[in-house]
């Protein structure tokens, strides 16, 4: 005969089992939702009439500074407000000249003020069809400006 006290381990190990199968599908469905939800990027961004942003296969995200778009029609916007219109030949476009140096004297005073670094970056948003030549009239009419660290603002491709 056998040891009763065996057979009642036996017993014991068996309800022991537990199935968590159940509890599995829960955990994954809500750890899919985190990640989906999950958004790295602090930078929230307007975007302004008729512009579609050029694709890209990088994720380099842009800290807050000075919002610079131009959409397929030319028309500027600094920091979500129209300006006007990328129009002549010059290679400095005056009223982006002009008010990007406003903004860059009162950035620079609230830095002073409270002991910061001077902020010198610019996010550049174009539309993808734009010419080059627009493009390079930006930067370079930014950089006159006391810009010279430019972040272009594209679409990631997943």
């Amino acid at each position: 005969m056998r040891n009763p006290s065996l057979r009642q381990q036996r017993k014991d190990k068996a309800m022991a089992d537990v199935d968590i199968t159940s509890l599995l599908d829960v955990l994954v469905i809500l750890l899919v939702f985190l990640l989906k939800s999950y958004n790295a990027s602090d930078l929230t961004l307007d975007l302004a009439k008729d512009i579609t942003l050029p694709n890209s296969n990088t994720e380099l995200l842009g800290n807050h500074a000075v919002i610079v778009q131009v959409n397929k029609d030319s028309k500027l916007f600094v920091n979500n407000k129209e300006l006007g219109a990328v129009i002549g030949n010059a290679d400095k476009i005056p009223d982006l000249y002009t008010r990007l140096t406003e903004i860059k004297v009162e950035d620079d005073k609230l830095a002073k003020e409270n002991n910061l670094k001077e902020p010198k970056n610019i996010n550049l948003v174009f539309d993808a069809t734009l010419p080059y030549a627009t493009v390079r009239k930006v930067m370079h009419t930014a950089a006159l400006a006391g810009y010279p660290q430019f972040k272009f603002i594209v679409q990631a491709n997943y």
